[in-house]
């Protein structure tokens, strides 16, 4: 089964491929550059899982997390333009509110963590982490611009 972000790619391509022949309508064009975006953002997210400290040193970790969460209050702050104009007004902002709620929750997480002697537990960590707000932040996208992948989100 493709992941997401594979999913994504194989769509920019159809687009790269509608752009070339000049078939790219507006709607088309305003998800391709939402794609664009979405793609831009799991990648960063595969860059810091892959770059989490194999370490239990927190001085080690707290830099790479406060990198990633700075990431992540980010998404949260950005690109609010483009609601989908059919759902309710308020899908929007119960998306945000759900994604925010765990991102604090993550952060709380974060802030009482101890790796024990597992050189992999933070790494771990990040891994659950960006799995679940990126669950979150994918259904918040998805109430400004609907990108159809064939699986369900």
């Amino acid at each position: 089964m493709a992941t997401l972000l594979e999913v994504y790619y194989n769509k920019k391509l159809d687009s790269d491929h509608k752009m070339e022949t000049g078939s790219l309508n507006p709607a088309q064009m305003w998800e391709y550059q939402e794609l664009l975006y979405r793609i831009e953002v799991l990648s960063v997210c595969q860059m810091l899982i892959k770059s989490s400290p194999k370490s239990t040193d927190t001085t080690q970790l707290v830099p790479h997390y406060q990198i990633m969460d700075a990431y992540l209050e980010t998404l949260m702050n950005e690109r609010k333009n483009g609601a989908d104009k059919e759902l309710p007004p308020d899908f929007c902002e119960t998306a945000l509110d759900s994604l925010r709620r765990i991102a604090d929750d993550n952060r709380k997480r974060f802030s009482s963590f101890t790796p024990g002697n597992d050189n992999e537990a933070y790494k771990k960590e990040v891994f659950a982490t960006l799995q679940t707000v990126l669950t979150a932040w994918i259904q918040y996208r998805q109430t400004h611009t609907y990108i159809n992948t064939g699986v369900s989100q």
